[in-house]
């Protein structure tokens, strides 16, 4: 006979991780750990005659280690926790006894995973209930400490960052290098070629999560058993580390007029990559590749810890050139009449930029510091004509000068191309001896 299913109680928890257990995060874990003395010390607070604290906010990328941290930080602050996730998120009646629990074991943390999913409520897709728990963090007058994670922080409601609620909002970012070192070691405690190069490899996974980085590993002990080798070789990760990125290899079959396409793709790579080396050598090129694969026909592999997160307007119009060497060089190689869709998204890329720093970014001379977004909402043909005519005239110019730097790298752009060409791909190293160590200025365009 079936019997009515017990309502599930909330279950107290002793962490086992800490500081220790996460790696990488290095600048993350100090401030958590200037926040569990506030916490434990709440007496500290007088001299400022400050309230406690009731929360924090770590948000972030998929997979970077939010929730160890929120564990790791219940065992460093020597308190038991409760969790609250999925479904359980959206049960109001729920997440107050939870509460009402932790208050009765206060000291206590209440971890919140993942507040910015979302919900299908009524045939509709909905929102965690964020005033409903503001409100329920502001009752709370017992020791009791809450731990969100979240993906974005635009994801969370303000109502739940206001004060006394989550005050602290620590953005946890992608894996720093001291913990993609760590998953590269994982997977070199499996059969390997000494002669791995680690740090190449270091370097190559930058951007990749944690959880892609234990596919890499299982991928790569796959790979060797069915290419049936005695060791996972450096050949191997790479091949594993561009699949996870950028796709699987096509079947030549699959692409018409092979060889003629991997010609043109090699003048296209080649100017990409040689004018980035030239206008913005402080982006490292890891590897340029026409190698065809799922996601697209070539590609240059910049490491992403050398992106730019304040740009300066000679360094936009300088990637501008970058985005547009490509179909430059290849009508260059081929003619105006052979020109393709190749350039789809260098061409959108370019027109965003350019038109960012017309509108948004007040880099144009003409118009000066202006940010039309802000006055969108009032006028939304204000100076379109001007931001029209000011956007063509800097496309036309990046144009030219792109043509002109093209013609004078020619000869660099073609040794690049006939070399991924014979080989398919070509490292950073080797791009780097036929750049050259000669350094030139290139200044931007009077006009712009």
């Amino acid at each position: 006979m079936a019997t009515k299913k017990e309502k599930e109680t909330p279950k107290l928890h002793k962490s086992k991780i800490g500081f220790d257990d996460v790696v990488g995060h290095k600048q993350i874990k100090k401030r958590l750990k200037s926040i569990i003395r506030i916490v434990k010390n709440p007496q500290t607070l007088k001299h400022f005659d400050t309230p406690p604290p009731k929360g924090l906010l770590l948000y972030g990328p998929v997979s970077v280690g939010k929730s160890m941290l929120a564990k790791a930080f219940a065992k460093e602050a020597g308190m038991s926790y409760y969790e609250i996730s999925g479904s359980r998120l959206f049960d109001l009646g729920y997440i107050k006894e939870v509460y009402e629990e932790a208050k009765k074991h206060a000291p206590c943390i209440v971890i919140l995973e993942d507040i910015d999913i979302k919900g299908l409520m009524q045939g509709a897709i909905t929102n965690v209930a964020f005033p409903d728990i503001a409100k329920v963090l502001e009752s709370i007058d017992a020791m009791v400490f809450t731990v969100a994670t979240a993906e974005t922080l635009e994801g969370v409601d303000p109502v739940l960052t206001a004060p006394q609620k989550l005050d602290f909002l620590l953005e946890v970012s992608n894996l720093d290098k001291d913990a993609r070192r760590y998953f590269i070691e994982r997977i070199m405690q499996k059969p390997h070629d000494p002669a791995i190069n680690t740090e190449r490899i270091v370097r190559y996974i930058t951007g990749m999560s944690a959880m892609e980085l234990e596919r890499l590993g299982r991928m790569a002990a796959l790979n060797a058993i069915e290419e049936e080798k005695e060791l996972i070789t450096e050949e191997i990760l790479i091949e594993q580390i561009n699949i996870i990125k950028y796709g699987h290899k096509v079947e030549k079959a699959m692409v018409k007029n092979l060889e003629e396409e991997l010609k043109m793709t090699a003048y296209h790579e080649a100017a990409h990559a040689v004018l980035s080396s030239v206008l913005l050598p402080h982006i490292k090129i890891e590897q340029v590749t026409i190698s065809p694969r799922s996601k697209m026909l070539g590609f240059v592999s910049y490491n992403a810890e050398d992106q730019l997160s304040n740009v300066t307007k000679e360094e936009l119009f300088h990637d501008v050139c970058v985005l547009l060497a490509g179909r430059v060089a290849k009508i260059k190689k081929a003619g105006n009449e052979h020109m393709d869709s190749g350039a789809i998204n260098d061409l959108s890329q370019a027109s965003l930029q350019v038109y960012a720093a017309i509108s948004s970014l007040g880099m144009d001379k003409e118009l000066g510091f202006i940010n039309i977004e802000s006055i969108a909402g009032l006028d939304s043909y204000f100076l379109s004509q001007q931001i029209e005519k000011r956007f063509l005239y800097w496309i036309d110019i990046a144009k030219t000068h792109t043509e002109k730097l093209v013609d004078e790298y020619w000869e660099k752009i073609e040794t690049l191309a006939l070399k991924l060409v014979e080989q398919e791909i070509v490292e950073g190293d080797e791009l780097a001896k036929i750049i050259g160590k000669k350094k030139a200025v290139h200044k931007i365009p009077e006009g712009l």
